[in-house]
């Protein structure tokens, strides 16, 4: 059996798919992400909204088509039954085409409404033209029109699956007949009749394409669904181990460090370790339970210096430099936040790596974003013999990659470190 919040298999998917077509449209709220099938149904329902729209544009294009072919073959011998019937279905579908695309698809509470109201039109259409267009051309006429209908089978196949399309198809047999009849041609009329199987050879080309079109589209948007939920699962991950990392393993590691005078003052001590220990504890709650910001409420500068002030309590001086940089929120603040998570992350190694207190930190517009340089005058290190720790590689580098920048580190033993922070904007 297929693990809970998976993919249901895509045989069965597919099967569900021809039998009933695209899924309805969900209702409000959202599904559980956690949910693959109702997420991969709303996220298949949302784009099945624009699914007639294809078959519409078929029609107006393949309107055009028919119709010069017809005037090739037969001169203006029945020209205005067949030129009506153009102009309409080539004014009606492209004005739908319009439609649906700018009010944001077919809804599912019109579905119905507006498969019966199409389907009408065309055997209203096709009646029309058997009737008015003269007797010897009105095959060849009757195959124009019948672009509606092999437009309206695809719509169907798409929205309602594949048994609706085959008792369309099925209906589409008398209906040939009859529209031979209304053009006062006998059954057996040898041109009605090859004009005919051409006709219903055409509609079922028409429901095997929709069946290709909508089989893909339900399966690729399965399986997108699908990688996108696997990769935020992932993301979700790295961002818990950036959590504990950047947080309590930091915070735990601080405690560690032994101080002069523990032994001497440890009553103190001990309050001091349970007031970091209360803050730790209480900052931790705060990044997982609330929610990202979204508002830019604080200049970038001023998030910065919070940082240095937070780093301050172990040692840290830190010289904030941003004469130059002219803080228009031109960044957002998913983008702002883990340049501000990496330059603390970058200030911590300083702290627990450089054998020095002291650390200049210049933010400036760059390249259409914004960079800050952390820089100590340290005993720096060897970058290319010392691979990069989790801090560098996940809590810098890789946080900014997620957000469209990137993180660099400069150092040569004894001559400190330098850390390059950018992120577009």
């Amino acid at each position: 059996m297929p693990e809970a919040g998976s993919a249901a298999p895509p045989r069965a998917f597919v099967r569900t798919l021809l039998r009933s077509g695209t899924p309805a449209e969900p209702a409000e709220p959202v599904p559980d992400p956690g949910d693959l099938t109702a997420v991969g149904d709303a996220t298949l329902a949302r784009a099945s909204r624009y699914w007639v729209a294809i078959p519409m544009a078929y029609r107006a294009a393949a309107f055009v088509k028919v119709f010069i072919g017809f005037t090739a073959a037969n001169g203006v011998l029945g020209l205005g039954p067949v030129l009506g019937a153009t102009v309409f279905a080539v004014a009606v579908n492209t004005a739908a085409v319009v439609w649906v695309l700018r009010s944001g698809g077919l809804r599912a509470r019109l579905t119905s409404r507006a498969l019966a109201l199409d389907l009408s039109l065309g055997v209203a259409l096709n009646l029309v033209v058997a009737m008015t267009a003269p007797a010897s051309v009105q095959p060849f006429a009757v195959d124009v029109s019948w672009t509606w209908l092999v437009g309206s089978v695809a719509i169907w196949a798409g929205t309602s699956g594949l048994p609706a399309a085959l008792w369309l198809f099925a209906a589409a047999v008398p209906l040939r007949a009859a529209l031979t009849l209304a053009g006062g041609l006998p059954l057996g009329n040898q041109l009605a009749m090859t004009r005919s199987i051409g006709c219903l050879v055409a509609l079922a080309v028409a429901i095997v394409l929709a069946v290709a079109i909508l089989i893909m589209l339900g399966v690729g948007t399965r399986f997108a669904v699908d990688i996108g939920l696997r990769r935020g699962r992932e993301a979700e991950r790295r961002r818990t181990r950036r959590i504990m990392h950047d947080s309590v393993l930091q915070t735990l590691e601080a405690l560690a460090i032994s101080a002069p005078g523990d032994d001497a003052h440890a009553v103190t001590r001990l309050s001091e370790l349970r007031s970091v220990a209360q803050a730790e504890a209480a900052e931790l709650r705060r990044r997982i339970t609330e929610p990202v910001p979204t508002g830019l409420t604080r200049s970038f500068a001023v998030e910065l210096a919070d940082v240095a002030t937070e780093l301050a309590r172990d040692g840290l001086r830190t010289q904030l430099v941003a004469a130059d940089f002219a803080d228009e929120n031109k960044v957002s603040q998913d983008r702002r936040t883990a340049l501000c998570e990496a330059v603390r992350e970058a200030l911590r190694n300083t702290v627990k790596h450089s054998g020095t207190k002291q650390v200049v930190l210049r933010v400036e517009e760059r390249d259409g974003g914004i960079a800050v340089v952390a820089r100590d005058q340290g005993q720096g290190f060897d970058v290319g013999a010392r691979p990069p720790g989790f801090g560098i590689s996940q809590s810098i580098v890789a946080r900014l990659a997620e957000v469209g920048g990137h993180g660099t580190v400069d150092s040569q033993p004894g001559r400190g470190t330098r850390v390059t922070m950018w992120v577009p904007g």
